[in-house]
């Protein structure tokens, strides 16, 4: 759990999100937000943690509703830079854990730049 931790928090601070500056949400607040999320969607853990359900998801709805596209792709980079795949019965699961709808797409391999 520690080296994960690790290698996500390195991750982030490395890694850079390839949104246009005109997007007034980045890919690092997507990072740090829906980091919360990882180990509940990939199945280390058998709830969400309140970090995820109370300030990404909600945070992610109210943003999607401007940049699905952006927030879709920021998810499945993450997804991918840490190797991590998401176990779809999780993300079914994840509004009924969080109790509130997702109105973004979780995928670590849809293409969301389509």
């Amino acid at each position: 759990m520690a080296r994960l931790l690790a290698f996500l928090t390195l991750f982030l601070l490395i890694y850079r999100s390839e949104m246009s500056p005109t997007s007034s949400i980045s890919g690092d607040q997507v990072y740090w937000d829906f980091v919360t999320c990882l180990r509940f969607l990939a199945g280390y853990e058998s709830d969400p943690t309140k970090h995820c359900c109370e300030t990404a998801v909600s945070k992610l709805n109210m943003e999607a509703k401007q940049y699905t596209q952006a927030i879709c792709q920021c998810i499945e980079n993450l997804a991918k830079g840490v190797g991590i795949q998401f176990d779809v019965s999780r993300i079914e699961a994840l509004p009924v854990k969080c109790h509130t709808p997702i109105i973004f797409p979780i995928s670590d391999s849809i293409n969301s730049s389509e």
